[in-house]
């Protein structure tokens, strides 16, 4: 079967190029292993509630997923976020402490110790050069602003973004921005001072009405049957000439062009026999982290108020979670139930890999005894549901750059062959779409 473009792996990414390929009006057909589309981005829907298993929510932070569901017919649907979730905290010896949401917070915040503050605002004046090697996120935050800052706000940032480790990230793959922004300024809050008048606001949260993964329902409605393959299985990549050749569980596909939009350890194991050792051999050495989400609920009767986002957990505070999302609290228009809130709770990392694989049991009672503590609970909360990701999120650790360059020169020699997925751009859905969208223009 000839096909103009082929598209293989229905996540994010790959729906992505659908749905420009759609508007300009191209032939192509998209193969997906599994019964439906959107990869990681799951979504339970009920009477009561709003279950998300992947991402909770998005970002503006860039325009293209905007665009997105713009072409999608889905910009109607979009939810913002309450605005308590502006709030947003930190644990901080035991007792959480909100975060600062403005550069005058951080006169007063208890975030921070008062010699950690002090030593935030020194950072105009002192800030020691960069040693020629590779810097990780720590040791940027660490050399900018102390050892204070990096712990209590580079670490659980890290955690809760990549489930990562700030001391093993590479900062100019997994924050390119803040390198970006210190090679036209030694000191980040004066180059931040000079940017105001232009600077963007602070990236917005949002939802959608049905869920996120109403975003790859729309798109299947919008691809229709015939384009879209689901349930069918690529086995193998091959180079054919100038063209791409997929073979899978219903057949042998020859395509002017094959987008690949696979996580990397599946692209690796597709591309291994045909032609491709050196790419998959590339390919295999990104790591992901493991998560486990776990969805609770407990009674309003609680006396803790969960008025905002969410908390991440600084490793340094030993605890065997990394954070708690109110959804309930951010989306209420998604919960019906008003007698209850609803949490989300992430575990594992590359931190504590060993829980992810944990008997169930070990992981709800973990889970339910570091909630009950955290917010000093009168009973047990409900854990409703669970799910594991053994590989969740691509981890962009010190070396990253030379595996996308390596990436990259092997896609040089192979026009009729693209890659995506959040292995590559950035590891967030608006990031995802972002480099999604330059495959096509």
């Amino acid at each position: 079967m000839h096909v103009d473009s082929l598209i293989v792996g229905g996540g994010l990414a790959g729906t992505t190029v659908a749905a420009y390929l759609l508007e300009r009006r191209k032939e192509f057909t998209l193969i997906e292993s599994s019964s439906r589309l959107g990869g990681k981005v799951e979504t339970l829907l009920t009477d009561q509630a709003c279950f998300e298993f992947g991402p909770n929510s998005f970002t503006n932070q860039s325009d293209e997923i905007l665009v997105l569901l713009d072409k999608l017919g889905l910009k109607e649907e979009i939810l913002s976020a309450a605005p308590c979730a502006k709030n947003r905290y930190i644990l901080k010896e035991g007792r959480l402490a909100r975060l600062p949401g403005k550069p005058q917070e951080m006169l007063t915040t208890q975030a921070l110790s008062l010699g950690g503050r002090l030593r935030f605002f020194l950072e105009p004046f002192y800030v020691p050069k960069r040693k020629k090697e590779e810097e990780s996120i720590q040791d940027f935050f660490v050399r900018h602003f102390g050892r204070e800052v990096a712990d209590c706000f580079a670490d659980p940032f890290v955690s809760g973004i990549y489930a990562g480790d700030a001391s093993q990230l590479s900062l100019a793959e997994a924050m390119p921005t803040m390198a970006a922004a210190e090679a036209q300024c030694n000191s980040l809050i004066r180059y931040l001072i000079s940017q105001r008048k232009t600077a963007k606001a602070s990236p917005e949260s949002y939802e959608l009405k049905r869920g996120l993964e109403s975003l790859f329902h729309r798109a299947a409605e919008r691809i229709g049957k015939e384009r879209l393959h689901l349930s069918e299985e690529t086995m193998e990549i091959v180079a054919d000439g100038g063209k791409m050749r997929a073979i899978t569980t219903r057949g042998d596909y020859e395509a002017g062009t094959l987008y690949l939009t696979v996580p990397s350890y599946v692209a690796a194991s597709l591309l291994k026999r045909g032609g491709f050792q050196d790419l998959s051999r590339t390919l295999s050495r990104i790591d992901y982290a493991p998560v486990v989400t776990v969805h609770l609920r407990l009674p309003r009767s609680e006396k803790y108020p969960f008025d905002g986002f969410g908390v991440l957990l600084p490793s340094m505070e030993k605890r065997r979670i990394l954070g708690v999302l109110w959804n309930s609290s951010v989306f209420p228009s998604l919960f019906a139930d008003k007698d209850h809130h609803y949490l989300t709770v992430y575990a594992g990392g590359v931190r504590n890999r060993q829980l992810v694989e944990a008997d169930e049991k070990v992981i709800r009672s973990t889970v339910s005894e570091e909630v009950k503590d955290l917010f000093s609970l009168v009973a047990d909360p409900e854990v409703l549901h669970l799910r594991r990701h053994l590989r969740a999120i691509p981890q962009y650790v010190l070396g990253y750059g030379k595996i996308l360059k390596s990436i990259r020169d092997s896609l040089s020699r192979v026009p009729s062959l693209k890659l995506a997925g959040n292995y590559l751009g950035g590891v967030s859905m608006p990031k995802t779409v972002a480099h999604a969208a330059t495959l096509i223009y």
